[in-house]
């Protein structure tokens, strides 16, 4: 009996062992897949999503390992440490700073609709005061298109900006808004060859510099009312028949996805290339991790002004318990960013919006 024990011991310490270097390898594949374009493993769109999901496994390896006294808890200690600096941009901690004098507030926000995907008229309402009080130097929304009947209530909430501007992209509720203190000199649009969507260039004259203000829209994985549902059956029923499938069938829709996503990026990034050594604030809905290729490949020329200054994982997606940093504001490294933070209390939209302080650096890098 000693010996059968003994060889079931042995059995469940490989299996385990083997859990363990799967989880190890899947999250440095999360980690730093995002480094690989889709088109060579468009399995990092979805892989990135359950990054800090393969953190918490790898801890609890390290400490079941330590608690049976084994050495193995050294490869999950390792691989956190390896997975340092993702860590750090997933999840940011900063030393809180005053906001120093002459810094401009930036918001970029999906606005579904300007409340319109709400169905709660309180909530429309709500997005309207919203914009009404907003004290935002420069606001870039998604998704910003209305219905006509509430035209006159949208234009009157955003008449204290004295620089408007709105681009349509495919259907009135695709539209890209800016909303500026300062002067919007020409605008111009990059096309990408996802159909159907763009980024939105502003040349904007802020004192004596002129600034590259970029509204980015990327694509959505279109995740329908079905396939929500079938998420949080997901997440809350582990044990049932068809979970693996499911799994798939998403991961791929959200996979390709990414691979459109990549395009625009990629776009955008030839863009910034081009445009030398000049300051650049990127805002957007990225629908994609901070892990991600578009955020990575981006991230190349850019600082995450989240990353810089903001704390916690930031989760700006919030429905259908999908919880995800999907909105950015990126700038480039003529910036420094303060207080950077995801207004968690404004529920009017499927995202919140995501806020930063910039301060023109007195000398360049």
């Amino acid at each position: 009996m000693h010996l059968i024990r003994k060889h079931i011991c042995k059995i469940l310490s490989r299996l385990l062992l083997l859990a363990n270097l799967i989880v190890i390898a899947l999250l440095l594949l999360s980690a730093y897949g995002g480094n690989i374009p889709p088109r060579i493993f468009s399995w990092h769109s979805s892989l990135a999503l359950i990054f800090p999901f393969l953190v918490v496994a790898c801890v609890l390896f390290m400490v079941m390992w330590l608690i049976v006294q084994s050495r193995k808890w050294v490869w999950n200690f390792f691989a956190l440490i390896v997975c340092i600096y993702p860590l750090r941009t997933y999840c940011p901690v900063n030393w809180p700073q005053d906001i120093p004098d002459g810094s401009i507030k930036v918001v970029s926000y999906n606005t579904y609709g300007l409340g319109c995907g709400i169905k709660d008229t309180v909530l429309r309402e709500q997005m309207i005061e919203y914009l009404r009080l907003s004290d935002a130097d420069m606001l870039c929304a998604q998704e910003s298109g209305y219905n006509l009947s509430r035209k006159k209530a949208v234009e009157e909430a955003v008449e204290h900006w004295p620089y408007r501007d709105t681009v349509n992209v495919g259907q009135y509720i695709n539209s890209l808004a800016f909303f500026s203190n300062y002067p919007i000199l020409d605008r111009h649009i990059i096309h990408s060859s996802s159909k159907g969507h763009v980024c939105v260039v502003y040349n904007v004259k802020i004192e004596d510099d002129t600034v590259l203000v970029i509204n980015s829209h990327f694509v959505s994985n279109a995740i329908s009312p079905d396939d929500k549902a079938t998420y949080q059956k997901i997440v809350t029923i582990s044990d049932r028949d068809s979970t693996r499938e499911d799994i798939l069938r998403l991961g791929r829709k959200v996979n390709y996805a990414g691979l459109r996503r990549a395009e625009q990026a990629d776009s955008l990034y030839l863009f910034l290339k081009q445009v030398g050594d000049r300051p650049v604030v990127v805002c957007g809905d990225f629908n994609e991790s901070p892990l991600s290729y578009v955020h990575t490949r981006l991230c190349g020329l850019l600082d995450d002004a989240y990353t810089a200054s903001g704390n916690g994982p930031g989760i700006s997606y919030h429905l259908n318990r999908m919880y995800f940093r999907l909105d950015n504001i990126l700038c480039s490294r003529h910036w420094r960013a303060y207080a950077a933070k995801v207004d968690s209390r404004q529920k009017m939209s499927d995202h919140y919006p995501i806020e930063v302080w910039l301060k023109r650096r007195k000398e360049q890098p």
